[in-house]
């Protein structure tokens, strides 16, 4: 009997794919492909709306007619795009990606193959998709307005753009999880944190002056040179390249486009070499053994332990600190305002809201901070820790103790988060006052209950394994993805209405005082709805069991 023949790169991407969703669906008995697939939708949506607004925007009379503001605008679009999709294993801690080659590693498939396989199906998740709208839209607007040369071209370079970003979204993936796998990776990232803010310190901040020159004059008193230069440089950049070909085609100088083609599959090429490299690096250090707190013998952390309560309250808090996720989502709202500050982004909020600029960043950078804390915990919180639900069913605890325990420590972990954050902002940007501390303060307050009382829901519901050693994660259930960040949102609520009812004039001791009142409403529904999920913990324990423990 003849061997079958090995498939081909289509057919492995197919297979790729359909695991893909088959796994972000957590498919089992029961489940609903039909409502996977209509949430997989709804979680696009956006994507057409930013298309369309950007589509009407190229097409807009004073746009369409100008020589510089297509240009701007694309090549602007293309940076940001490539650094939104660069950063965001960093901003939502993506280390869930990195598991293709051990998990698919009987297939027959080199491991390169199945790298670039992989890479192009990140391609058509619904971020990707939401992501890449904008863009599209605008060069789809660029075209209709502008005859384009050998359209062919204007689609090879909108191919290549996106191998570019999904290259280098790989390059930041492997060395994020590279990072969280070190030995001393609290080390590694804490001095990387301050080596940045050194570095930052001795960059000068990005001139804003012509904000305030723009006056009540609008858009037509710029320096048009000052919008010319930036799309000069913003096309320079190999981001940069597909907006500037686009550009060269409009002029019909097809060989310079082919030029800038080039320099798009050469960049990306070097990309997926430096991510299968980083990527192979992780796998063969992922055998030894993770990184660990150091302990003495003679501390025992649960020698001052009291009560049965109190250890499992402990043992959470040891488990949080020693993540490696944690680490990583506790340095990202301070890279952020690290950010902001260099590219002078508060000018621009300055500018835009007023005195209450202050309240909206450090409020935000707080929520942030406390939402990526206790969403990403709360939202699996039996399938974090590997086989601690287990040892939970194992011992002589009270399973209502352990979720009360778990709740307490995420919550204690988010509002602590949030403390820091505010601090860091008033002493880093030096402005602030005690009212925007307060608004930021009940803000998060308000919105981690009701992100905890989410989270024991769609733990119980859609419960996932987590490998602690960051060898493999399981992908969170689309649905469940998308009714976090339901939550999520509804927790914001208050403080944006309270913010947007301050209006320019900047927040007051009432708004703080509204704010206050929402966050007692959210922790008397969150204390109200606890006792459904402790009942369903008790029904549902087994079920959560063998979704957490299963290999």
């Amino acid at each position: 009997m003849s061997r079958p023949a090995m498939p081909g790169f289509l057919r492995h991407l197919v297979l790729l794919w359909g695991l893909r969703f088959d796994i972000g669906l957590n498919r089992g008995p029961g489940k609903s492909r039909l409502l996977a697939v209509g949430v997989f939708l709804a979680s696009s949506a956006p994507g057409l709306f930013l298309g369309l607004f950007f589509f009407a925007l190229m097409r807009l009379g004073p746009v369409a007619r100008s020589g510089v503001w297509p240009y701007f605008i694309l090549n602007l679009l293309c940076f940001v795009t490539f650094s939104v999709w660069v950063t965001w294993p960093l901003l939502s801690a993506g280390v869930d990606d990195h598991s293709e080659l051990s998990r698919y590693a009987a297939f027959p498939i080199s491991p390169y193959r199945l790298l670039i396989a992989s890479t192009v199906a990140s391609l058509f998740e619904p971020r990707a998709l939401v992501f890449y709208a904008p863009l599209t839209g605008a060069a789809l607007g660029f075209a209709s307005v502008h005859r384009m040369r050998a359209p062919w071209l204007a689609v090879g370079l909108y191919v290549l753009f996106a191998l570019l970003c999904a290259a280098w979204s790989r390059v930041a993936l492997y060395a994020v999880i590279n990072v969280l796998r070190a030995k001393h990776s609290a080390r590694i990232m804490g001095g990387g944190m301050v080596a940045f803010l050194l570095a930052a310190s001795f960059i000068p901040p990005i001139d804003t002056s012509w904000l305030t020159e723009m006056g009540e004059t609008g858009v037509s008193a710029l320096d048009m040179t000052l919008i010319i230069n930036a799309a000069v440089a913003l096309g320079q950049v190999p981001p940069g390249f597909f907006g500037d070909g686009l550009g060269q085609l409009a002029l019909g100088r097809l060989r310079i486009a082919l030029m800038e083609a080039g320099g798009l599959f050469f960049f990306a090429a070097t990309g997926m070499a430096v991510a299968y490299a980083l990527l192979m690096r992780f796998h063969r250090q992922a055998g030894r053994a993770g990184a660990r707190a150091t302990e003495s013998g003679d501390t025992n952390p649960f020698a001052r332990t009291r009560t049965r309560f109190s250890t499992l309250v402990m043992r959470e808090a040891l488990d949080l600190w020693r993540n490696p996720r944690a680490r990583l989502l506790a340095s990202v709202p301070f890279i952020l305002a690290i950010l902001l500050k260099l590219l002078s982004g508060r000018d621009l909020f300055v500018f835009l809201l007023g005195r209450s600029a202050d309240a909206w960043l450090m409020g935000g950078l707080c929520i942030y901070g406390a939402v990526v804390i206790a969403s990403t915990f709360s939202q699996n919180t039996f399938g974090y820790d590997g086989q601690g639900f287990a040892v939970f069913l194992a011992a002589p605890v009270d399973l209502a103790d352990v979720l009360r325990a778990k709740n307490g420590v995420q919550a204690a972990g988010a509002l602590g988060m949030a403390v820091l954050v505010a601090l860091f902002y008033r002493v880093y940007f030096g402005f602030g006052t005690t009212v925007d501390v307060l608004c930021a303060m009940a803000a998060v307050a308000a919105v981690v209950p009701v992100l905890l009382a989410a989270g024991n829901f769609l733990s119980l519901l859609f419960p996932v394994k987590f490998h602690a050693s960051l060898k493999r994660r399981d992908k969170v259930p689309l649905t469940a993805s998308m009714l976090g960040i339901f939550a999520a949102s509804t927790g914001c609520m208050p403080f944006g209405w309270a913010l947007r009812l301050a209006g320019k004039d900047g927040p007051t001791w009432q708004t703080a005082a509204m704010i206050a009142l929402c966050a007692g409403l959210n922790v008397a529904l969150y204390r109200g709805v606890l006792p459904l999920a402790l009942r369903l913990l008790d029904q549902r324990r087994e079920r959560v069991l063998h979704a957490v423990t299963r290999e």
